[in-house]
């Protein structure tokens, strides 16, 4: 089998044990390394020790949520890709995460997980991906319509 995570640290920021130990046992079968934190203050030590190449990060946990982890991260100056998978309904948590540069914000439960390897691979390897400022345009103007159209 292929390794194309390999060499690649994946910092895993998620409260709920067994989802965070699925995606560990998920990105280290692609060859990745992952470190693993249950929350946004224990995330902030993890990455005082190493740098990841990417974060997949819950909004919703404990002491320090996602939002706020991810503000303290850009307010410091770190680029690092970030992908949030959460179980949130709430459009102005999604809009506020891409508002501060994540990448992608995935839905839970997790079904498609060939969906999220593409995700993972375009935080990654975003060269090899058609331009994120078009999706990200058309993601702009599609939430424009939502907003002043939610039955749409």
């Amino acid at each position: 089998m292929t390794q194309p995570l390999a060499g690649k640290l994946i910092l895993i920021v998620e409260d709920e044990a067994v989802f965070r130990s699925l995606l560990h046992s998920w990105l280290t079968s692609l060859g990745a390394t992952t470190a693993l934190a249950g929350d946004g203050v224990e995330a902030l030590q993890k990455m005082a020790e190493s740098k990841p190449d990417l974060m997949i990060c819950d909004i919703s946990m404990p002491r320090m949520n996602g939002l706020e982890l991810v503000e303290q991260l850009r307010n410091r100056g770190e680029t690092l890709p970030i992908l949030m998978i959460s179980a949130t309904e709430n459009m102005a948590d999604i809009a506020r995460a891409l508002r501060l540069g994540v990448q992608d914000v995935l839905l839970k439960p997790v079904k498609d997980f060939n969906r999220l390897r593409e995700t993972v691979y375009a935080c990654l390897y975003p060269n090899m991906f058609n331009s994120r400022v078009e999706e990200e345009e058309r993601l702009f103007e599609d939430w424009d319509a939502l907003v002043s159209d939610p039955n749409a």
